[in-house]
């Protein structure tokens, strides 16, 4: 993993989450980028009044930059913090105008990102109607991994991760994903099968996925199926039994797949975060 984009309004969940992160970089060997958008819609230039529509522009731009500069300082000191690997992690940033979902999939393409990094939402009823659909448009965007940590979540060790599949052949991307990443940080990954119907899953796409898990051989990788129709409920319940630090999913966003883990499952997982969640595209290669 060559970097990892940390979005962030400079808000407590946001900052808590890129210094939450950071800690994880050296294990990962990755660097880090910071982004912020300065403005989430166009400035049109016969706007009435326009020098000072010019000037508010400047000064968010100015004043994104300044935040960004002390808060990739506070991440040094993180780092520093953290038992020395080399090397060292860079630590650059970067701010823009535009909507958050479409200006992070440019930054994914252009710096090879490998994972971002996004605080969830908190407090009122307002705040997660606006932020909420920020998160659920970066995950649509993106083409890689997202990481959306809760307030007061904490990551410095990962023992336990629990990872979601629904019998997609697209899930043997993200199991092999979550394989790669427990080598790097040598957590216990369970994978659990999330049945609706008993019986009712396709035949051939579960062997083929159950034979690659068995494949695998590994002690620290543990297979199981539950079966329940409310899906995040479940997770949800099985998360707090079974003491794992991170829930992953695979996402798919509408008009991909229209089956049991669509767009509505990682709207309703982020709804009712209780942990860090990670979500994994479908389309990633």
């Amino acid at each position: 993993m060559k970097t990892i984009l940390m979005l962030t309004d400079f808000s407590e969940n946001a900052n808590h989450a890129a210094k939450t992160a950071a800690k994880l970089t050296k294990s990962l060997r990755s660097d880090i980028l910071l982004y912020n958008t300065y403005y989430d819609h166009p400035i049109l230039p016969t706007y009435a009044g326009g020098p000072w529509v010019v000037e508010e522009f400047v000064f968010r731009k100015e004043e994104s930059i300044t935040q960004l500069s002390r808060l990739a300082i506070q991440l040094r000191h993180v780092i520093a913090e953290v038992p020395p690997i080399m090397p060292e992690p860079k630590i650059d940033y970067e701010c823009g105008e535009g909507t958050l979902g479409k200006n992070a999939a440019a930054m994914i393409q252009k710096n090879d990102v490998g994972l971002v990094v996004i605080g969830s939402r908190s407090g009122s009823a307002i705040d997660h109607l606006i932020f909420g659909s920020d998160t659920m448009d970066v995950i649509d965007h993106a083409s890689c991994p997202v990481l959306i940590i809760p307030p007061k979540a904490e990551m410095d060790e990962l023992k336990k991760v629990t990872l979601a599949i629904a019998f997609e052949l697209t899930d043997i991307n993200a199991i092999n994903y979550m394989i790669g990443l427990g080598k790097q940080l040598g957590f216990q990954l369970e994978i659990i099968h999330v049945s609706i119907l008993k019986g009712n899953d396709d035949d051939v796409k579960q062997n083929a996925i159950v034979g690659h898990i068995r494949a695998i051989k590994q002690d620290n990788i543990t297979y199981r199926t539950i079966s329940g129709k409310d899906v995040i409920k479940r997770l949800n319940r099985l998360y707090k039994a079974n003491g794992s630090d991170l829930l992953a999913l695979v996402h798919h966003p509408d008009g991909i797949f229209s089956g049991l883990f669509d767009r509505s499952i990682t709207a309703a997982a982020l709804d009712s975060q209780i942990t860090s969640l990670l979500t994994i595209p479908a389309c990633m290669k």
